[in-house]
């Protein structure tokens, strides 16, 4: 019998294959390999993204919310906002994780818009918000409008890396 025309029973997870199914594989049975299945490059489902993409842009806007105020102030007059820098780059890595892991472009975007949600509830919702402050008089007042455009920028930016990442997917599956 040659290599090529030798099967083996392979049964890698109850949901793949039926108990009695046998697949044929060019390799001996004695390796233990087990053929790569359709499972591992399959397209996740869309209520699988949408999940995913809603609980980080919950999580990660609730975080990125709350951090975004942390200033560091050098004297009166100098102050770096390290906390917007952070809380930026946060978002940015969660919204190219959530599009790049579901394949989607849109599920890139969701984590952003959230979390420019849940900030606008934070700042205008209730007056007097401590959460995010909206002044022109403060360095905390300025930095919480800085953040809305910090959200913005870190939105688009991880839509551009996300389809950018996708269209390459596509053109290496079709040669």
């Amino acid at each position: 019998m040659s290599r090529s025309a030798r099967t083996t029973p392979v049964n890698p997870a109850p949901w793949h294959s039926d108990p009695g199914t046998e697949i044929v594989t060019d390799e001996p049975a004695e390796t233990g390999e087990i053929p790569p299945t359709t499972a591992a490059s399959a397209h996740p489902t869309t209520l699988s993204a949408v999940l995913t993409a809603v609980i980080t842009g919950l999580l990660i806007g609730s975080v990125a919310t709350v951090m975004h105020a942390n200033i560091w102030y050098l004297n009166e007059s100098v102050w770096l906002p390290w906390g917007l820098l952070f809380s930026g780059a946060l978002v940015w890595f969660a919204s190219v994780w959530c599009g790049t892991a579901t394949r989607r472009v849109w599920a890139a975007a969701v984590p952003g818009l959230l979390t420019y949600v849940l900030s606008w509830a934070f700042a205008y919702l209730k007056n007097g918000s401590a959460l995010v402050v909206t002044s022109w008089e403060a360095p905390i007042g300025m930095v919480g409008y800085a953040w809305f455009a910090v959200i913005f920028v870190a939105v688009m930016a991880a839509v551009i890396v996300t389809g950018r990442y996708i269209s390459r997917l596509r053109q290496q599956a079709r040669g």
